[in-house]
């Protein structure tokens, strides 16, 4: 039990993939983050596209100030693209989370 906990806190917490190495299923974990990865830094990328892209086609004359920001982020992140992505992100999170538990759970007490 207190293996599947700790396999479970650690893709669900820290970063998706590290349950898979504490299971010591390498290939899954190393897949697990280099997806993850990906699809962060497509998050990333995609969020300062659609950022950049408000503020060129509205705000552009105007100075980038802290009144403008919070509309230009709230447009970002409510972005289909953005949430597409993001959303992407989370569920290859929790996929990660319940797969590492799930292993735990069933690989035999004696490599515990």
């Amino acid at each position: 039990m207190r293996r599947t906990l700790i396999a479970v806190l650690l893709s669900a917490l820290v970063f998706p993939g590290l349950g898979h190495f504490y299971n010591h299923d390498r290939k899954k974990g190393i897949i697990l983050v280099l997806v993850a990865n990906l699809l962060l830094g497509l998050v990333v990328l995609g969020g300062l596209v659609i950022f950049s892209q408000e503020y060129l086609s509205i705000y552009y004359p105007a100075p980038l100030s802290r009144e403008i920001l919070p509309p230009m982020l709230l447009h970002t992140i409510t972005h289909p693209v953005f949430l597409l992505l993001f959303g992407g992100f989370m569920a290859l999170w929790g996929f990660a989370a319940v797969d590492a538990g799930r292993q735990a759970r069933l690989r035999p007490k004696e490599e515990a």
